[in-house]
């Protein structure tokens, strides 16, 4: 875990705030491997989202099932490790744990427009199932919400909005505790959310690889504009740690 004197005890949120593997092996024991692989397949996990964007990988031999699952793999699986997916495949799950729990059908535009600014085409929204309920939802929000404020995703803030997100931290192969990949995944407004961002650094150029922050400070900008651009505007007022930056 990222705490080697350990977190003491934590409830779920707590959990995910901090971002401790003890706890979610913990609760990936208690889910079980049967319960663990039904949840994959309820978020599409190993599955083309079928994206209107040729080449897209099946990651279905990257995932474990039932057979090839066991405690070790089971353990790792529960806090993000030792599994690939592709990332249209992780932001549309996660889309989907936020906004209600509707998974949509992803598509690379919402419309095609002619040369006259006409529109040809409209692609609308395509509900295909729902994975987790709208309470769910509304929870995991403020979880999300909570492991930016509080947590392991502080570094993602931009000033001014209140958003959630995760933070990721896995150890490549041949787990030579050299090399990593880190990411962040969140959204924006909190409440609302309106835009998702997913960002992956594969092998940080730093001495020190495991650390989520590489991800979170490409996030942050990226956010800083891109949300006044798609006029969501400023949720909050920035926090006192953010006081100077907000007014730089």
């Amino acid at each position: 875990c990222n705490a080697r004197s350990g977190h003491g005890v934590l409830d779920f949120s707590g959990a995910l705030e901090q971002s401790c593997n003890v706890a979610f092996m913990k609760m990936g024991e208690a889910i079980g491997v049967k319960d663990m692989v039904e949840f994959q397949q309820i978020f599409n996990i190993g599955l083309k989202t079928n994206i209107d964007l040729s080449g897209e990988a099946r990651t279905a031999s990257l995932i474990f099932n039932e057979d090839t699952m066991g405690p070790t793999e089971l353990a790792t699986t529960s806090f993000g490790q030792g599994f690939n997916v592709t990332m249209i495949e992780m932001a549309s799950a996660f889309s989907s744990v936020i906004n209600g729990g509707y998974y949509y059908e992803p598509h690379m535009v919402s419309k095609i427009v002619n040369s006259n600014g006409n529109t040809i085409k409209n692609i609308e929204p395509r509900v295909l199932k729902q994975t987790v309920s709208a309470t769910t939802s509304a929870m995991m929000r403020e979880y999300l919400y909570a492991t930016v404020a509080e947590g392991t995703g502080k570094t993602a803030r931009p000033a001014g909005y209140a958003m959630g997100g995760k933070t990721g931290t896995a150890e490549k192969a041949a787990r030579d505790r050299e090399n990593y990949v880190v990411s962040f995944i969140g959204y924006a407004p909190y409440d609302e959310p309106q835009v998702v961002c997913y960002v992956i650094v594969d092998e940080p150029n730093s001495d020190y690889q495991p650390t989520s922050s590489f991800a979170q400070e490409i996030w942050k900008e990226v956010m800083q504009k891109s949300l006044p651009y798609l006029n969501v505007y400023e949720t909050e007022e920035p926090p006192a740690d953010m006081i100077d930056e907000y007014n730089a």
